[in-house]
């Protein structure tokens, strides 16, 4: 019987509490497209971090080139290639 009781109680918490995650971000939605001086910062923000992120991949693509280049002078040329 304790059991059912606590369950019940959990079912009906569950199916009763209010969720506000969903709206979140609507409203911010809302704000960037009504508010001229919050979008401008948004945006802002967005070319920012567009530009961190592409700038990221280029010094990642850099360390991988190096890398390749170290690992190409490690092992040396094969037996093919010293003829050529």
């Amino acid at each position: 019987m304790q059991r059912s009781r606590v369950r019940v109680a959990r079912l009906t918490w569950a199916l009763t509490r209010h969720r506000s995650a969903p709206e979140a971000p609507f409203a911010e939605l809302r704000r960037i497209e009504s508010d001229p001086a919050y979008r401008a910062l948004f945006l802002a923000q967005l070319d920012a971090a567009i530009t961190d992120r592409d700038a990221e991949r280029e010094a990642v693509l850099h360390a991988i080139e190096a890398a390749a280049d170290r690992l190409r002078r490690l092992v040396g040329p094969g037996d093919g290639e010293r003829a050529a």
